[in-house]
């Protein structure tokens, strides 16, 4: 049995994506998610499904990034839709913020590492920021109204898109 199809294209076995899978329909349905810390492994597979340019701490418990943005509005602007978000899913970053730049560190307290949530939160988070960076800031009390069901049919597409691609790379393989 094969474990990778291809680590140079980085498909990754149905049991890989199993683990990191989680079709949600709402965020406040986040809380109630019981998770465990995900192993390097899954956390690249998450990141790279999710198309996520996110680091990961040297001891691979916490996801790390930089955000920049045009001006000190849109940085308030996405750091208050953010806690919005936040909020619904009981999950909170730690993040410092100067100037035009916030920087992020994310880490689920309950398994002591980079779960799901983390994920998920990221995945919201580079969505906001691309709202924020596309729209005109007039205020810093401007949010950016989330379109929940848009973006986690989006988060649940890309699962299901990568496991597609595996099948069609599977029954090439059994063509073979």
């Amino acid at each position: 049995m094969y474990r990778y199809v291809s680590s140079e294209l980085g498909f990754r076995t149905p049991a890989l994506i199993n683990s990191i899978k989680i079709f949600v329909r709402d965020f406040s349905d986040i809380p109630s998610i019981s998770v465990s810390r995900l192993n390097t492994e899954e956390i690249n597979q998450a990141l790279e499904i999710h198309s996520l340019q996110w680091q990961q701490s040297t001891d691979s418990t916490k996801l790390i990034k930089e955000f920049k943005f045009s001006n000190f509005k849109q940085t308030f602007v996405f750091m208050g839709s953010v806690s919005q978000v936040a909020d619904q899913m009981q999950h909170f970053p730690k993040w410092v913020q100067k100037g035009n730049k916030v920087t992020v560190e994310m880490t689920t307290q309950d398994c002591k590492g980079i779960s799901v949530k983390d994920i998920l939160l990221a995945y919201t988070m580079e969505s906001i920021a691309n709202h924020v960076e596309n729209q005109t800031v007039e205020n810093v009390c401007d949010t950016i109204k989330v379109s929940t069901n848009q973006l986690l049919n989006n988060w649940n597409s890309n699962f299901t898109k990568t496991e597609d691609v595996f099948q069609g790379f599977q029954k090439n393989i059994v063509q073979l």
